[in-house]
């Protein structure tokens, strides 16, 4: 889907942005900008579980248990809060936001 999600769905892909970085070097800090976006027919649901996705994200104090041997996140924050984007022809509201994955690559 890119960054088009499903009817009733959310997807969650690196930014259109491109890499800020071509290679990884070890032993160093990286940011990875990240698109959430969502499609519901319920424009609150659809806001309420995306801004559900953004805080239980954001405000972990240890990303321990979904980092790996290779890399390590070190931090996630809000770059742009979910908000509306439009509505499509099958009643279907889009919601558009996206956050910051900062990383530390070990090997």
């Amino acid at each position: 889907y890119g960054s088009d999600p499903p009817t009733n769905g959310i997807c969650m892909i690196p930014s259109g942005t491109g890499p800020l970085q071509t290679h990884l070097d070890k032993g160093m800090i990286y940011d990875l900008p990240v698109v959430l976006n969502g499609k519901n027919a319920d424009m609150l649901l659809l806001l309420n579980d995306l801004t559900a996705i953004h805080e239980l994200l954001t405000r972990r104090t240890s990303y321990s248990d979904i980092s790996t041997d290779e890399c390590q996140i070190v931090d996630i924050a809000t770059t742009a809060i979910p908000s509306i984007i439009g509505r499509e022809q099958n009643k279907q509201w889009v919601c558009g936001s996206s956050f910051n994955v900062k990383f530390y690559w070990r090997k």
